[in-house]
């Protein structure tokens, strides 16, 4: 038995299957082996991630890719 869903940014809880809650689940690499942006991003949980709101899921990846240090790549020339 759970006791609910958890943000993994504000740690606010919600009723299980909450609608309005986005769970992000680990995506496969790419057909060439190399990891997905999704999974480039937020890493390969064993637990699916959750977050209660757009701006949870914002400030998560903003902390992961300052956490992470790795410099955004050159957008390609219009």
């Amino acid at each position: 038995m759970t006791a609910g869903t958890q943000c993994d940014t504000c740690r606010a809880f919600g009723s299980p299957h909450a609608p309005g809650w986005f769970v992000l689940y680990q995506h496969p690499s790419g057909e060439d082996g190399a990891p997905s942006i999704m999974s480039a991003l937020f890493g390969n949980p064993s637990e699916p991630l959750t977050f209660c709101s757009v701006g949870c899921v914002a400030e998560f990846a903003t902390a992961r890719s300052l956490v992470e240090g790795q410099p955004a790549p050159e957008e390609p020339p219009l």
